[in-house]
């Protein structure tokens, strides 16, 4: 216990830190708050622009996706896109931030744990994804009468809990990837595409051809997507999904295990060659 104590230190002064820096700039939650709103809305704008209202094109809908909700179907998968750029960007871009400033050499110098450093702002990253949820329910239930209940919000909220350790561990094998490249905003644009092509954030994964929909099965945001649209909009029972449930956390330990190796090999790398101290 007193071993864990510095390190705990480190990892809320990391996390206060992080907080600090979020409130200071409004603009940033002002962001926070209308991007959840208005990115989806252009896609369901474009659905029922494209359907025409057709009844013959919702019911082909509802075939391939099993909900009639088409808003809260496309809410759902922004949220989701929402929620994956925090996870990149959160510690890639506090780690470019650091290099940028020209402490990063020193960061890596100091005896503080590597999992404060890199997990310290995770706890406000939480706080961004559970008001964007937040955000969502409401949108759908106020702008788009999607009947949503408490039942329905408190399961989506626990296949959320049970999602963000596979979320996490994506964020930190994508940090590890941004020391190594040195650039934060062309890798996290290249993922969140990645992402949004093959998890059926806009569109069921049904759609794909068979390898993209191989690959999209090995990516934890396409478990999640469908199981939060499973509760949210379905009502499903949070035990008809322990399947996945499984396949999340076996994933959150596969990518949590490579997320570390890809840290250490980074680091070491980095010592090696002089170029932790470089932008």
């Amino acid at each position: 216990m007193r071993r864990a104590r510095p390190a705990l230190r480190v990892f809320a002064a990391a996390a206060l830190k992080e907080w600090r820096i979020r409130r200071r700039y409004p603009g940033f939650l002002t962001a926070v708050l209308l991007y959840p709103l208005l990115l989806p809305f252009m896609y369901v704008l474009q659905a029922y622009g494209f359907s025409g209202h057709s009844a013959q094109a919702l019911a082909a809908f509802q075939q391939r996706t099993g909900t009639v909700q088409l808003a809260g179907f496309l809410y759902v998968g922004g949220a989701m896109y929402m929620w994956v750029s925090i996870m990149l960007w959160g510690p890639g871009v506090a780690l470019q931030e650091e290099r940028v400033r020209g402490t990063l050499e020193q960061v890596f110098a100091s005896p503080a744990s590597r999992f404060s450093i890199l997990f310290g702002p995770m706890p406000v990253h939480v706080v961004q994804t559970l008001w964007l949820f937040l955000v969502v329910f409401a949108a759908l239930k106020v702008v788009f009468q999607v009947p949503v209940g408490p039942a329905d919000a408190l399961r989506t909220l626990a296949v959320i809990a049970i999602a963000m350790p596979s979320l996490v561990a994506v964020g930190a094998l994508f940090a590890a990837l941004v020391v190594r490249l040195r650039d934060v905003g062309g890798a996290a644009q290249a993922a969140r595409g990645l992402f949004q092509l093959l998890c059926g954030m806009t569109f069921p994964i049904v759609v794909l051809p068979g390898w993209a929909r191989a690959l999209s099965l090995a990516l934890p945001p396409t478990y999640v997507i469908a199981d939060i649209r499973q509760t949210l909009l379905a009502g499903a029972a949070l035990a008809a999904l322990v399947p996945d449930f499984l396949v999340l956390v076996g994933l959150a330990v596969i990518l949590g295990l490579l997320s570390v190796r890809a840290f250490q090999a980074t680091e070491r790398s980095g010592r090696m060659a002089g170029s932790l101290g470089q932008y």
